[in-house]
């Protein structure tokens, strides 16, 4: 999902890192020679994910609410997942004819990310870790060449990258859901922070880090689209939020938003993930819910009041926007202690928040009506707030 969002490199790059870019391939090419410990993967359960690219088996459907995540390997996958990004990102950015930002992306790959897979590579497979080092060095040199050689690269590193998990991940772990939504909330992870150096006050100050959030929620959103098929049916509704959540934060991307807005569109799907894999969001790299239940019933009431002066203003968009974000960046965030509570209750407030209030806006109904309805759904929030100890 890169964007034509082509420009130059910033010559004052505030990030250290990317001064490696400035002393061309030499300087990205030396990093390879630097001997690193070996590390030995742990053993247990973990998280990873196969890329689009592969035939991979079906995900078993082990209970994954026993499954334990293996930050080794989970770093591993997630870095094998980033490569992809940027080789997707390079080849995007040739084909526009912008060889600049493509070197960049060819470099990151060796300047970020391989020192730190290169040893557990090696120490698997030594020669497919040459393989890779090799044809990675290659990719960065042949920039200037025909876009058909350069993709031709692309995807022959993308099969040595298959290969490459292959080899250093257990074909169980690679294949269990859990392990693969795991990566998937690690590549969000990055993607926000990769964005959040690039945006600002609605404009792209970093070029290469802007799209290379794109390419990580990119690859984050396949990931997806490969394990939710493989999910238990009673999770559909989870699955279909998150590829709802999915929209929003590519539509945000695409308007430049703020990192305030991108990174909750991350939170609420790693909520999701949450939710899905029985795993903490914390743990998955999110922030958790942290905030108290009051607070977020406040916050919601808020909205919906807010909501009904909007539609009294016949700004049904702006109408609708608020009620959606009073489900989705708030009733979701308690639905799991109320349902502890009062599971039906839940539900019903759930379907008067997410379905019916949004219908009404579309049917443009009367005001008093909507109101009507409001009122419904706060006399629900009353007896959440009972139920989950909220003072008044």
């Amino acid at each position: 999902m890169i964007t034509n969002e082509y420009g130059k490199i910033e010559n004052n790059s505030r990030d250290p890192r990317k001064l490696v870019l400035r002393f061309g391939f030499i300087i990205a090419a030396a990093i390879l020679l630097v001997l690193l410990p070996v590390l030995e993967p742990h053993s247990g359960s973990t998280k990873t994910v196969f890329a689009q690219e592969q035939n991979n088996n079906t995900a078993t459907l082990t209970p994954i609410t026993d499954q334990g995540l293996n930050s080794t390997q989970v770093d591993f996958a997630s870095n094998i997942e980033q490569i992809r990004g940027h080789l997707n990102a390079a080849v995007m950015n040739k084909e526009a004819g912008n060889n600049t930002l493509a070197q960049a992306h060819t470099l990151h790959p060796i300047a970020e990310i391989y020192s730190s897979i290169e040893p557990q590579i090696s120490n698997a497979n030594s020669t497919l870790n040459e393989t890779l080092a090799t044809n990675l060095n290659q990719f960065s040199q042949i920039v200037n060449t025909s876009t058909d050689e350069f993709d031709s690269q692309s995807q022959r590193i993308n099969g040595i990258l298959n290969q490459t998990l292959q080899q250093v991940i257990p074909i169980e772990t690679a294949n269990n859901s859990t392990f693969r939504l795991g990566i998937l909330s690690d590549l969000l992870s990055i993607a926000g922070e990769e964005y959040g150096e690039a945006v600002e006050n609605g404009s792209i100050k970093e070029i290469v880090e802007y799209q290379d959030g794109q390419a990580f929620i990119s690859r984050a959103q396949d990931v997806f689209s490969q394990t939710s098929p493989t999910l238990p049916s009673e999770l559909d509704t989870e699955v279909r939020e998150t590829n709802g959540f999915f929209s929003d934060l590519n539509s945000a991307i695409q308007n430049k938003s703020s990192p305030e807005v991108v990174n909750r569109s991350i939170g609420a799907i790693i909520h999701e993930v949450s939710e899905i894999t029985g795993i903490s969001e914390e743990s998955l790299g999110g922030q958790g819910t942290s905030t108290e239940s009051g607070e977020i019933i406040s916050e919601i009431r808020s909205l919906l009041n807010q909501t009904v002066d909007a539609y009294k203003q016949q700004n049904y968009a702006e109408a609708e926007a608020l009620a959606t974000t009073a489900y989705l960046d708030n009733f979701e965030f308690i639905e799991a202690p109320l349902a502890e509570k009062d599971e039906v209750l839940m539900e019903n407030t759930e379907a008067m928040l997410r379905e019916q209030l949004r219908q009404l806006i579309q049917n443009q109904v009367p005001a008093e009506q909507l109101q009507q309805h409001v009122d419904k759904i706060n006399s629900n929030l009353d007896k959440a707030e009972q139920l989950l100890g909220v003072i008044s």
